[in-house]
């Protein structure tokens, strides 16, 4: 595992279009896979805002959709498509930490 940082996803999310797979398996050695064909992370100014589009796969698409298992307003804080990125000395989400 890598992390490429904030600034170098958003360049190469800019470069053209961009897609991520996301692969999963719990602890029983069960796959899933959500799979989202538009991917975006704004740059630092626009606060690293996420975009995704066209889900596919078997995952749920939690991205989007948030967690099914909450209902009402918490679901929609587990609604992470058009969401700003936060960090402990940053909180762009709107919500309260």
């Amino acid at each position: 595992e890598y992390w490429l940082g904030n600034d170098r996803i958003s360049q190469l999310t800019k470069i053209g279009p961009t897609e991520v797979l996301i692969e999963m398996e719990d602890w029983n050695g069960d796959k899933v896979t959500a799979h989202y064909g538009g991917f975006t992370i704004q740059n630092e100014g626009n606060k690293y805002q996420l975009s995704v589009s066209n889900y596919k796969g078997n995952a749920g698409n939690a991205l989007m959709d948030g967690a099914s298992q909450v209902h009402g307003e918490n679901r929609t804080m587990t609604i992470h498509n058009g969401m700003y990125f936060s960090t402990y000395d940053r909180d762009n989400d709107g919500w309260l930490t």
